[in-house]
């Protein structure tokens, strides 16, 4: 198993749309510095463009902290789980496409070892991909805007209902208690790519197939008309992760969400194991 491990490892060092996922995530955080600098330039006449702080509702309000959440906020729903979908749907799919899942398939490791290796390289290259991003929104905010508390208003991002504040240092544990509690969520995502991996023969339809579900459930359950819907979909229960930024932790509503996400990985694996193990490889 162990050595299994490795292989998997060292193919997702190799694979490009993991090389992708990175370069795409930095250019991401370059664009949103561009973004609030054209903001900040805008609401203060071209005087204060260096000064982010003054651009909002308090003078103290925007530091790197604060653009470090949002930079997080806004790609977690529509950007970071299209690099999961990709890796996670290569996995069976693009062996099979290759003409190595039969080879791989007839060692003395079990099929069931096989697909949880590579599921457990799936979710390693999930965490890393969320920890270097927060970490690099952090480093950028650091380096160019400068830190402060943590001040959260009623806004876009959707967190609170009234202004809240949580000061540095707990902050930056926020985004460590982020890092995890955002791979278990893409982990849903992950473990229903791995099962169309193992459903299609083709690493493109594994991941095209994710992303549809994905984002079908994420539209509709953002139309005031679908509100009804919204409690069964799996995209609202992956937004557990965000109350990790809300000033106080809702813990008990954390596990409970947290635990449904933990149903669907389990559930969404069992169920690609399964068929995995009874699939019939012929190439």
């Amino acid at each position: 198993m162990l050595t299994q491990l490795m292989l998997e490892l060292f193919k997702i060092c190799r694979s490009r749309s993991v090389h992708l996922s990175f370069i795409t995530l930095i250019g991401f955080v370059g664009l949103m510095l561009w973004g609030f600098y054209s903001y900040a330039e805008r609401k203060t006449g071209g005087q204060a463009t260096e000064q982010f702080k003054y651009t909002y509702e308090s003078k103290n309000y925007f530091n790197g902290l604060t653009f470090a959440l949002y930079s997080v906020m806004f790609s977690f729903s529509l950007l970071i789980p299209i690099f999961v979908a990709m890796v996670a749907g290569a996995q069976i799919a693009g062996e099979a496409r290759t003409g190595t899942l039969r080879m791989i398939c007839v060692r003395p490791l079990s099929r069931v070892s096989i697909f949880l290796s590579k599921f457990l390289m799936v979710a390693f290259y999930t965490y890393l991909l969320m920890a270097f991003f927060i970490g690099l929104n952090l480093l950028a905010g650091l380096l160019f805007v400068g830190w402060g508390n943590l001040e959260l208003y009623p806004g876009p991002l959707n967190l609170v209902d009234e202004p809240g504040k949580i000061m540095r240092d707990e902050a930056l544990w926020r985004f460590v208690y982020a890092s995890l509690s955002g791979t278990w969520a893409l982990l849903v995502i992950a473990a229903i790519a791995m099962l169309f991996s193992v459903l299609f023969e083709t690493p493109q339809m594994a991941t095209v197939a994710t992303i549809a579900l994905y984002l079908m459930f994420y539209i509709i359950g953002r139309i005031e008309f679908f509100e009804h819907l919204r409690p069964y979909f799996f995209t609202t229960d992956m937004d557990f992760w965000r109350d990790v930024f809300k000033p106080s932790i809702p813990w008990q509503s954390f596990y409970h969400y947290g635990s449904i996400c933990g149903a669907y990985i389990f559930g969404t694996l069992l169920l690609a194991i399964t068929i995995f193990s009874r699939k019939d490889i012929t190439s």
